[in-house]
């Protein structure tokens, strides 16, 4: 029966990578970097509408730094249910790609990283595609069985978009500037500074570490460190994804 459900599986997320998946979540991210880019110049911005865009970036970073990257991608520490599930929820929304995919993705990057069978190197597969084209990689599937197991992130790829459209419909029925400030500006912020690490910081055919790189990404920046060993879990003394992992699980791993 589970070899059945992983094949079903299987077959429902190569069907929407070779469907709608590709197109809406590089639509979904190119809307919310035009309006992050737009609302710099048109926006009256207010301390209030501030703090809610940072509250959400930094949910959204942290679901992936420390939720797709170091928890599902790289199992570097454990957390409590809640936590993962606020986790998931808001790297959820940025419009990457349901986990499944995400890790796919990742661990088929450490496997071959800065060579010619890496998804996303910027030396082989250029700079474009290593920035917005981790959405049209074909998955590995063997590189992810057990997420293929997990109800969660099925029921994820299943319901993807279903959870954005409610998301930004109780957004829209609260306020419908709330769609620019809790949703599409923080998701295009994510996708314009996260993607940062898989460009610049993948430079020369190798991993680098850039300290503002680090700080803007909570940790991700801190890249070099993280090849050295994929599961440590904190990198730098400015990894804030890194350093909140060590105040979750006291027995995870520090570089």
């Amino acid at each position: 029966i589970q070899n059945n459900t992983e094949r079903s599986m299987r077959k429902a997320v190569l069907k929407q990578n070779k469907s709608w998946a590709p197109i809406t979540l590089l639509a979904g991210q190119l809307i919310a970097q035009v309006t992050a880019i737009l609302s710099l110049f048109l926006i009256d911005w207010t301390a209030s509408t501030i703090a809610i865009s940072l509250f959400v970036y930094i949910s959204i970073m942290l679901g992936i730094t420390m939720g797709y990257h170091r928890y599902y991608s790289h199992k570097a520490f454990k957390m409590p249910k809640w936590i993962e599930y606020y986790l998931l929820f808001f790297a959820h929304i940025a419009m990457f790609g349901p986990a499944i995919t995400w890790v796919a993705n990742h661990r088929e990057h450490h496997k071959y990283v800065d060579t010619e069978k890496d998804p996303h190197s910027p030396h082989y597969r250029g700079w474009l595609m290593a920035y917005a084209g981790q959405v049209l990689i074909d998955i590995d599937f063997k590189l992810v069985r057990d997420l293929l197991k997990d109800n969660l992130h099925r029921m994820q790829v299943k319901y993807y978009w279903h959870v954005i459209i409610v998301y930004a419909a109780i957004l829209f029925s609260i306020n419908p500037m709330l769609l620019i400030y809790a949703w599409l500006v923080p998701a295009g912020f994510a996708k314009l500074i996260g993607s940062l690490v898989f460009t610049y910081s993948h430079r020369g055919k190798k991993a680098n570490s850039d300290t503002w790189v680090g700080i803007i990404t909570l940790g991700e920046g801190f890249h070099d460190k993280h090849h050295v060993n994929a599961r440590t879990a904190l990198w730098h003394p400015l990894d804030l994804g890194g350093q909140l992992i060590r105040m979750i699980d006291s027995n995870a791993k520090i570089q």
